[in-house]
């Protein structure tokens, strides 16, 4: 059970802090802020929570499952639902529910992949180059990731991956209310576990099938089981991909001479997404919950304390990282923690990685004079810590046709 925690830090400006209190570009100026003040920082949001905004002790709370417990809950508030299948578990019962999200991307080949997304990126541009202009999150970094999800599970018929998409969208917006967020979910289970009933009479060769037929901790999954660990899936590789994107095109269009030298040296690409997801994390943090008293640089955290482990603050230690809020793609250190760390390390960052380097190249090749259309766009909360770019208009010469 969790202990409210009652400290006062050296830095007050955090104590009302959560992301359903700031914007995510006033928590990066909080966090800043905080860690100058204070190692160990404190909000009196969901309880009381303690904050850690420095790079060495984010890294070694991820690694200490012992201690820095992933149970009962890694989002706050917590809702009203089964735990997310490894995500809210500890080992050792996290190791049999992580070999699910194991053999979702043993599937993921990229020799089977890389085509279906490629197709997918270059069908979306092709609907809205004749244009010039289009609002490039809704019309590309949305449906593209949600489609390749749909793609890994088995699901291609189009009405269907449209209904995934509403409902997920809903149920993700709906986290900050355990009311409405459980209608959300309901909706959203009853198109996904429908696909998985009608695998059990349809088998097929595909993931949502291995789902139908396999047991866990001795028994077969039952439909709450499945929805839980189907709106993880869609959670994980759905809407913080979709973020990620939308930061990779901003950051890239947004600088022509970075643009002009990816576009000659894709060798470099891969260096630019790693550098887009340092200072862009899709997700600032998760909570954990403290097994035991614990001492963090002389503060002392008592035993069932929740504790906010703060990606995006780690992200920009400037201890760790020089010139920690500006973009450079050649910076000799690129150990963000925007995939996690240790054993909760997230599955899916080879997919990912796999669909931004794909969407760059795109761009690159068929609408390389792609350019931002108004005021640089400002990131917003969603569904807990989930930071994204609603909206991101871009322009560029209409083409009859894919070049």
């Amino acid at each position: 059970m969790n202990k409210r925690s009652t400290l006062k830090s050296k830095c007050p400006e955090a104590e009302g802090w959560s992301c359903y209190t700031a914007t995510p570009a006033e928590s990066l100026e909080l966090f800043e802020a905080a860690r100058s003040k204070c190692p160990v920082a404190h909000s009196d949001e969901h309880d009381g929570f303690h904050m850690l905004l420095n790079w060495p002790d984010v890294r070694s709370a991820m690694s200490d499952y012992r201690t820095f417990s992933s149970e009962p809950q890694v989002l706050r508030p917590m809702l009203p639902r089964k735990p997310i299948p490894g995500l809210d578990m500890d080992p050792p019962r996290h190791k049999e529910w992580r070999a699910i999200y194991d053999e979702a991307i043993r599937r993921a080949k990229p020799e089977v992949m890389d085509p279906l997304i490629r197709g997918d990126i270059r069908r979306h541009i092709a609907a809205f180059i004749g244009r010039g202009e289009c609002d490039i999150v809704a019309e590309l970094c949305e449906p593209v990731p949600a489609e390749t999800i749909c793609h890994l599970m088995g699901i291609d018929e189009p009405d269907t991956v449209m209904e995934v998409r509403r409902t997920a969208i809903a149920m993700f917006a709906a986290m900050g209310d355990p009311e409405a967020f459980g209608k959300r979910q309901a909706e959203f289970g009853a198109v996904t576990v429908g696909e998985i009933h009608a695998r059990r009479d349809a088998p097929r060769d595909d993931f949502l099938t291995y789902l139908a037929d396999i047991e866990v901790e001795g028994r077969k999954l039952d439909d709450d089981d499945y929805v839980v660990l189907l709106a993880a899936f869609l959670g994980a590789g759905h809407h913080s991909t979709t973020s990620a994107m939308a930061s990779l095109i901003y950051e890239v269009f947004s600088r022509p001479e970075l643009r002009d030298q990816l576009k000659a040296d894709s060798a470099k690409i891969p260096r630019a997404i790693e550098e887009v997801l340092r200072l862009h994390p899709p997700f600032f943090g998760f909570f954990r919950r403290t097994t035991k008293e614990v001492d963090v640089q002389g503060v002392d955290i008592g035993q069932g304390q929740d504790v906010y482990v703060g990606w995006a603050a780690a992200n920009r230690d400037p201890n760790v990282f020089d010139a920690p809020s500006e973009l450079h793609i050649d910076r000799p250190n690129l150990r963000h923690m925007s995939f996690g760390f240790g054993v909760h390390n997230c599955p899916g960052a080879p997919l990912a990685r796999m669909e931004l380097r794909i969407l760059l190249e795109e761009l690159l090749e068929l609408i390389p004079d792609l350019r931002l259309a108004g005021d640089p766009p400002e990131y917003a909360f969603g569904g807990g810590d989930y930071a994204f770019i609603p909206e991101l208009k871009v322009r560029f010469e209409p083409r009859e046709k894919l070049g």
